[in-house]
């Protein structure tokens, strides 16, 4: 290569797509047989580096370059990176005036909170007892969504013939003859939020509608809510969300209003 002289300057990075001008520094620039080496610091993980030339001592840049190997993707904050620029495979000519060239670097940096779409299959019981079961669904980078579909199968506290207190009396402090035979009703459906507090911890708030009903039944027929284990109206959850190497694991506290209490579990997996 004819006229590749010593290309060895200092130059701070110009970056597209990052945050300040102080991610990355060019370190110097030297011809290596017919190729050309640029030596580079990074102060930050990079998805990606893009290398820029110019020929006229930095007023104009072509770029990014193609012809190029290194260092250019997946890169680690550190010293010493290294891309190789194949020049003659990108331009006709190797005849470059060395003082006037230049090199620059475009940044793509890592996102701390990378997108994940998830999906979790989930369990809750309380101490009615009674058990539930369900998913979420949502997304979260720093913050993200989720929604939430639980029940036990019964739909039949939306039938119930008339309410009884704790101990079975109904209005008129009449006590019914009780055949000792139950149903249990569970439904919850609620939207939320995340916000992500670690690389790996998610906070997670939701609410919606929730019916936790227990019926007790008389051996007249009919199907009475007892109203000291029964709620029904606003669902709302606090717990914490995992997410490890593709697996999440969520655990939360779930209440109807305020009346009932039940611990919620979940487990699935995130892309």
């Amino acid at each position: 290569m004819r006229k590749f002289g010593p290309i060895v300057f200092m130059l701070c990075c110009l970056s597209v797509s990052a945050w300040a001008q102080e991610v990355a520094d060019v370190v110097k620039a030297y011809a290596r047989g017919k190729t050309i080496v640029v030596e580079y610091d990074l102060k930050a993980d990079a998805d990606f580096v893009r290398l820029f030339v110019s020929l006229d001592g930095g007023n104009t840049y072509r770029g990014p370059l193609q012809q190029v190997s290194g260092d250019v993707a997946n890169v680690g904050a550190g010293f010493g990176h290294v891309v190789v620029w194949d020049v003659l495979k990108e331009f006709e000519s190797d005849e470059f005036e060395s003082d006037a060239v230049r090199f620059k670097l475009g940044i793509k940096l890592k996102e701390r909170w990378p997108r994940e779409t998830f999906v979790t299959v989930n369990a809750a019981y309380s101490f009615l007892p009674q058990a539930s079961f369900g998913f979420s669904v949502g997304q979260v980078k720093r913050f993200g969504w989720f929604v939430s579909v639980m029940t036990n199968g019964n739909f039949s506290g939306f039938d119930a013939d008339g309410d009884c207190d704790r101990d079975g009396f109904i209005e008129g402090n009449f006590m019914p003859y009780y055949t000792g035979e139950t149903s249990k009703m569970r439904l919850s459906a609620m939207a939320g939020g995340l916000m992500k507090v670690s690389d790996y911890l998610c906070l997670r708030l939701g609410l919606g509608y929730g019916n936790s009903t227990l019926l007790w039944h008389t051996e007249d027929g009919r199907w009475l809510r007892n109203t000291a284990y029964s709620a029904a109206g606003l669902d709302l959850s606090a717990g914490v969300q995992l997410h490890l190497n593709g697996f999440v694991v969520s655990a939360e506290a779930v209440t109807t209003q305020f009346q009932t209490v039940e611990a919620k579990i979940g487990i699935g997996y995130a892309f």
